[in-house]
């Protein structure tokens, strides 16, 4: 489960890639993917259009960029058109819940009962029901992150949890916080190949770069550097 199109392979390319080539079947399910809603667009969205380069619709570039992102690493990717926390209005006032960077990881924020209600119901009819559940801790605290995390912990069913990058990347032993009360570590082993592929397929999502890096040579710097920590290959099994 990817909030975006870009955190799944962001903060897991590498299991993903060495996953498939053990023979595994993985799926990355992105929420919220939807075209931006008809109208007027709030202030920061617009603001991130532009650093998009894609003024008028940039989701559907997104959502190329995280299928020639998959295809390469050799899964499917299926995006569930939920509208971005960007794009969304307070149902009381219709003021856009995001007006600048502070609010994608405010405190104050109260989940919308109703997205939350129909994403869980959402997955819970689509979600085969022998596949293993991967899902992101939501450290950052990005607003659709945590709402993700959300989703998933009402579906019932065993989860796994990994850390997302480039949060998680800040501050690695702040993982603990984040981490359920019976969740146990099982690190997964990334060969240089697989690493290569992560950064190969991080690539793919050139619209998504200047978000947080100044060059391509910076991201590849980053992500081999996190790699090689055990945040960066360990997957989290709540069993209950």
């Amino acid at each position: 489960m990817s909030p975006h199109l870009d955190d799944a392979v962001y903060s897991c390319g590498g299991i993903i890639y060495e996953f498939i080539s053990h023979g595994l079947s993985v799926e990355v399910w992105s929420i919220f993917t939807a075209d931006p809603p008809d109208g007027s667009l709030s202030p920061f969205a617009k603001s991130l259009h532009a650093r998009w380069k894609e003024k008028a619709n940039p989701s559907w570039i997104r959502r190329e960029e995280d299928r020639h992102a998959l295809d390469f690493l050799g899964g499917i990717h299926r995006h569930l058109s939920y509208p971005d926390c960007i794009y969304r209005r307070n149902a009381q006032t219709n003021e856009p819940i995001i007006k600048k960077d502070e609010d994608l990881f405010s405190d104050e924020y109260v989940v919308e009962n109703d997205l939350l209600l129909n994403l869980v119901k959402d997955l819970k009819s689509r979600l085969p029901s022998d596949a293993d559940i991967v899902c992101p801790l939501g450290m950052g605290s990005h607003i659709d992150h945590r709402v993700t995390r959300l989703a998933a912990e009402q579906l019932d069913r065993p989860l796994w949890f990994y850390a997302d990058y480039p949060y998680a990347a800040k501050d690695p032993s702040s993982v603990k916080a984040f981490l359920p009360d019976n969740a146990e570590p099982e690190v997964q082993e990334i060969s240089s190949t697989g690493v290569d592929a992560w950064l190969k397929a991080i690539s793919y999502y050139p619209s998504q770069i200047s978000s947080f890096w100044a060059s391509l040579e910076e991201m590849d710097k980053a992500v081999r550097e996190y790699a090689s920590l055990p945040i960066g290959r360990t997957l989290w099994h709540n069993k209950d």
